[in-house]
């Protein structure tokens, strides 16, 4: 078999994820917020709280399967809706894949078809319907939202599902830019964002992984002075001297499922 010919069959082999729900007739993103309150924490989130708002979550994304910015007509002045709308069902199919492979160790477990490799399976051979098209979770994420508007704030918004990832929580249109600058603050402020050890300071490995979108689309220099504008006390001291060398090292990803292991969990079969 030829590279031309395993491309379309490797892509082929991707999952279309059925929700089996009906479209619900009114939009039903407050009842869907409002569950994710109840899953979500600083900690991680509750799997058992997660499976209780299992009718939410599917309600939330077969809804989303029919509306958006091409199906609704949202024009370019509604920028900040269609972010937030990106956002919103990129977590929610996160959760969703989380919940149909029976809460995994790690996305990295999950395998379909031929994506094998780690992550593959997760975000890009499982794909969700949204706004009329069927795209994997990590193209809803990445090109739909951070590349089209060549905004990197967006990554700390972007859950996916791990110990080193951003934390969930629902995302209002309503002063947009405003939220994502205060979430990338605390982001880069935490210990999953920037963590101290023996040995000095570590990064979270997106920010290595995903230097050039911080980099290419601002001002910054590089990552450390990017990094730095969003820090403060020791971290923004520590970022402020590496200068021009800015030799930033992460730390080894945790590839865990972000569940809150001092809440309990559902029984599974």
């Amino acid at each position: 078999m030829t590279l031309l010919t395993l491309v379309p069959v490797l892509f082929s082999c991707a999952d279309r994820v059925a929700i089996g729900t009906t479209p619900p007739t009114t939009e039903p993103s407050s009842q869907w917020a409002s569950a994710l309150k109840r899953i979500a924490s600083p900690d991680g989130i509750n799997a058992t709280a997660l499976r209780d708002a299992e009718p939410e979550l599917n309600a939330y994304l077969a809804w989303a399967a029919e509306h958006g910015q091409h199906s609704d007509g949202w024009g370019e002045s509604k920028e900040d809706k269609r972010i937030a709308f990106l956002v919103n069902v990129h977590n929610a199919a996160v959760l969703h894949n989380m919940l149909r492979n029976n809460i995994p160790s790690s996305p990295d477990d999950v395998r379909v078809g031929w994506y094998r490799w780690p992550g593959s399976g997760f975000y890009w051979g499982s794909k969700y319907k949204v706004d009329g098209e069927w795209s994997a979770i990590r193209h809803i994420g990445f090109h739909d939202a951070v590349s089209r508007y060549q905004e990197p704030l967006i990554w700390a918004a972007l859950y996916d599902g791990t110990k080193d990832s951003p934390p969930l929580k629902w995302w209002s249109q309503k002063k947009l830019q405003k939220r994502l600058k205060g979430a990338m603050r605390a982001f880069v402020n935490s210990d999953r964002g920037l963590r101290k050890n023996d040995n000095g300071w570590t990064v979270n490995p997106l920010f290595i992984a995903r230097s050039d979108d911080f980099t290419f689309w601002t001002d910054s220099d590089d990552i450390c002075d990017w990094m730095s504008g969003f820090s403060s006390g020791e971290r923004k001291q520590w970022l402020d001297q590496q200068g021009d060398l800015c030799t930033l090292q992460s730390w080894i990803a945790d590839r865990r499922t972000d569940v809150d292991a001092t809440r309990p969990t559902a029984e599974t079969d």
